[in-house]
Parts: C-alpha cells; sequence; structure tokens
C-alpha cells in the first residue's frame, strides 16, 4: 500500500513543558518555546507562529516508500549455496492475502522453471526492520528483499546493481520518477515495486449530521470539523503516531506546514517550522482534544484505519491502498477523499510512497534472482499483484492498464503533485528509525518537541546507512 505498510516504532512526547499540577489542556509552556493552550494552538492554525511562510517545493522526479511488519527474530531461511537455484524471498505484508499471493507466484514460477525455487517469508510491517535487521547483522541476507528503502545497504556495499537483473523490457517500462528514485552514486539498486498517495478521507454521513458541507483545506478548518464531530460522540481526526509508519503521517503535517526533512540539501528535520507542525499534533491531542486517546501509541491499520472503515472517526489521512483494507473488512463506511489540509499557505501536495524490490550479494544468486524478477514484473503478474494489494503502479504498461479502474484512476491524477522521503540518501534509514522510535513520545505530557526532533536531526546528520 504505499502501503507496507510497514515501519516500526512509534510514539511521540507533547509539546508542552507541563508541571505536576497543570495538565496541557489547561496550558503550559513547552521547553521549545511554544505556550500549548488555546490561544497557542489557535496562533499555529492562523500561520503566525514560525515566521514568514515557505512554499512546499514540487518534486523534480523521484519517489519512495511505504510499510507494515510481522515477528519472530530468526529469519527462518535456507541459506543459499554457490550457483543455487533456489533463492529466499522476504517481504512486508501489504494486507491479509500479501502471502498468499507471493507463495502462488513462486509456485507458478517453479512450475515454469523446473528445478529452481523460492522461499517466501512475509513479514508484518510492524516488525520487518528489526527482523531485517536481525537477518544482516548475522549475514543471513535474503537474496530478494521487499522494503521501503535501500541507500543504506548500497552504501555499505551489500546490494547488487539491479538494473542489470531485469531485461531491458522491464528495465525500460518504469515511469521514470520511480526509476530515478530507485539510484545511489549513479548505479540502480532499488526496482521500484509499488506506489501509494495520501489524501483526507472523511466520512460522509458524519459530516452531513453534524453540519459539515465541505472538507477542509485548511489547518484551522480541521480543527473546527473535528471539534464538530468530536462533540457528536465521534473521535474528530484519527491520529497515528505509533509504530507503524509515522513518518507518512508526520511528513503529511510537516509538509503541510512548508516544513521539510531537508533544506538546501541539509537536514532541517529540528526547524522552527517543524517544530511547530509537532506542536499542532499535540494540540490536536491535549488541547483540542480531537483525537482518539494515546494517538502517540496508535498504529495506523488497525489504530485509525479500522476504526474508520467502522464508522468510528471522522477523518483521517487516508493512502491509496485504504480501499482496498475496507473491502476486505467488509466496511459500508461512506467516505469522500479530499486534498491534504494546509497552513501558511502552503502549496497542494500528496505523499508519493514508493518500496522497492533489492538483491543482497549472495554468491550464486544472481540468475535465479533474474528469472524471478523478470518472470514477476511480466503484465498479467504485476497488474495481479496490485489489484490484490491495492497498490498504485510504477510502470507504464500496468499503469495503461489501470488506467480505467475506478479504485485506481483517481489517485494516478495526484502522482504530479507527490513529494517523496530523502530515501536516496544513506542516512535516510537512521534518520527515519530514530522518528519511527520517538516521535510518538512528543505528545506525552510534560515531553519537549525539539528534543525529539533534535533527536531525528542528530540521526540523520551522522548516519551512514542503515
Amino acid at each position: 500500500m504505499e502501503v507496507r505498510r510497514k515501519a516500526q516504532l512509534f510514539s511521540l512526547m507533547s509539546v508542552c513543558t507541563v508541571l505536576a499540577a497543570t495538565s496541557c489542556a489547561a496550558g503550559g509552556s513547552s521547553a521549545s518555546g511554544t505556550t500549548l493552550d488555546q490561544a497557542g494552538c489557535d496562533k499555529i492554525t492562523s500561520g503566525a507562529a514560525a515566521g514568514a511562510s515557505t512554499s512546499l517545493k514540487q518534486p523534480g522526479g523521484g519517489s519512495q516508500s511505504l510499510q507494515i511488519q510481522q515477528a519472530s527474530l530468526g529469519t527462518g531461511l535456507p541459506k543459499t549455496t554457490a550457483s543455487s537455484k533456489t533463492i529466499s524471498f522476504v517481504g512486508g505484508a501489504y494486507t491479509g492475502t500479501t502471502e498468499a499471493y507471493w507463495k502462488d507466484l513462486a509456485g507458478k514460477f517453479e512450475t515454469a522453471n523446473p528445478g529452481y525455487k523460492v522461499n517466501i517469508r512475509i513479514i508484518d510491517w510492524n516488525n520487518i526492520d528489526q527482523q531485517v535487521s536481525t537477518m544482516i547483522q548475522t549475514k543471513q541476507y535474503p537474496d530478494i528483499l521487499n522494503q521501503n528503502k535501500f541507500s543504506g545497504w548500497a552504501a555499505n556495499g551489500l546490494l547488487q546493481p539491479i538494473d542489470s537483473l531485469v531485461s531491458p523490457t522491464v528495465g525500460n517500462d518504469f515511469i521514470p520518477s520511480f526509476k530515478e528514485n530507485s539510484y545511489y552514486q549513479g548505479s540502480q539498486y532499488g526496482l521500484p515495486l509499488i506506489a501509494s498517495t495520501r489524501a483526507l478521507f472523511y466520512n460522509k454521513d458524519i459530516f452531513a449530521k453534524v453540519g459539515i458541507s465541505q472538507p477542509p483545506t485548511t489547518w484551522a478548518e480541521l480543527v473546527a470539523a473535528a471539534q464538530k464531530i468530536k462533540a457528536a460522540g465521534y473521535t474528530g481526526y484519527g491520529l497515528p503516531l505509533g509504530g507503524e509508519e509515522n513518518q507518512g503521517e508526520w511528513s503529511l503535517w510537516m509538509w503541510s506546514n512548508g516544513g521539510d526533512w531537508k533544506s538546501d540539501n541539509q537536514w532541517s528535520v529540528n526547524s522552527q517550522r517543524n517544530v511547530e507542525s509537532l506542536n499542532f499534533l499535540s494540540c490536536l491531542s491535549n488541547v483540542y482534544k480531537v483525537t482518539q486517546p494515546n494517538p502517540g501509541q496508535t498504529n495506523r491499520t488497525d489504530g485509525v484505519f479500522r476504526p474508520f472503515a467502522n464508522g468510528q472517526t471522522g477523518m483521517i489521512m487516508g493512502a491509496s491502498f485504504a480501499p482496498s483494507l475496507f473491502k476486505q473488512w467488509n466496511s459500508t463506511v461512506n467516505y469522500g477523499i479530499a486534498p491534504i489540509p494546509v497552513n501558511n499557505g502552503t502549496k497542494p501536495f500528496t505523499l508519493g510512497v514508493q518500496d522497492y524490490l533489492v538483491s543482497f550479494k549472495n554468491p550464486g544468486n544472481t540468475e535465479a534472482v533474474s528469472k524471478f524478477l523478470n518472470f514477476f514484473y511480466q503484465t498479467d503478474n504485476y497488474v495481479r499483484f496490485l489489484t490484490s494489494q491495492g497498490f498504485l503502479p510504477t510502470t507504464q504498461t500496468a499503469s495503461a492498464a489501470l488506467k480505467n479502474e475506478p479504485d485506481f484512476a483517481p489517485y494516478l491524477d495526484l502522482l504530479p503533485i507527490a513529494k517523496f522521503y530523502p530515501s536516496t540518501d544513506p542516512s535516510f534509514p537512521k534518520a527515519q528509525g530514530t522518528l519511527e522510535a520517538q516521535l510518538g513520545t512528543a505528545l506525552a505530557p510534560g515531553a519537549d518537541t525539539k528534543s525529539v526532533l533534535d533527536q531525528v536531526q542528530t540521526a540523520a546528520t551522522q548516519g551512514n546507512g542503515g
């Protein structure tokens, strides 16, 4: 799904420096200098809190990652031997049918290529980072890995250039911006697997019930709508800052306020604008009180997507793969999709998430890896994966095949204004891992938001791959 739904640790510290007798709701000064009371939070949504507005730059190309993940420390994978026709595939569980798809594909591949075998292991996105790290530390590298990053491993010399593993027909079929975002120092180490975009999902029935005629376009309008929804007994806005892909939710709020991961090619995670954005998330939870309880410990899929599908939440930041989940859950929610609300006059955008297939340098695995990758990217096989998992295509032929499908067409139109994670920077995995582990703590009473972002900034500037 953008998918992958994937990623890992999540938590957040609240923006208020709260004394024992003072609650965030009642006010208090954060160590980062913002008063998180009604007036302070309203100042943020007025666009007057962080100085001059910084418009989001439109992407020049590239795309990026996605996430979800599962369990157990052992790799459970047979080791590849020299010239082996048996290879291992490790991937993230995008949906409840992900494992069934890959095992079925492996069976078809083995039938078409007698003597070759693919061992499939699918891991929930909440645990995949930890388990892949264990595989790498113990040098039990999977032959093919489905992940939302690659540059750190490429920088450490663990991956084989992957463009040589697929035919020119496959290699030239990728949408240029996706392929461009798959390179490290001039060589392509990632094969674009899937893409997803983000948008505001809102419950039409709840909106009608509380008298909201249009979805919000600004932060101030979102707060006003969420307050009406909460007063009617629903969750106003579902905020997932727990361990499953909080870098996605964070990026949406950061970009919608004019911030960014980097500025002039330098890391700027702890910028004043970004601190303001994290303060606002604390406002949603602790001052406006329009979120579900404990957003710093809430994961996206079960903690936000499912309650929305059950009609319990008025608004969420949804993904292009979410409708496929709603169908799996037999949801009857009547929802609409709208652009992401912005602050400070920020230009419209969406988050473009890209996941990859990479190949580790295991002796003798090149031929079998190449055969399997080319088999997977055959149009019928690839389209079947996309439609079963609810992701957007990264190839031109699959895009053409899906352009008239109602579940895909609206999101394909968003890709031209997509912004992406800085995944081609080998320091990004360290920054992402620290964000995943620490972001949720920023919503806890007494937390200092800037110190949380300082930790991510330090990881980014000191990181050299993952």
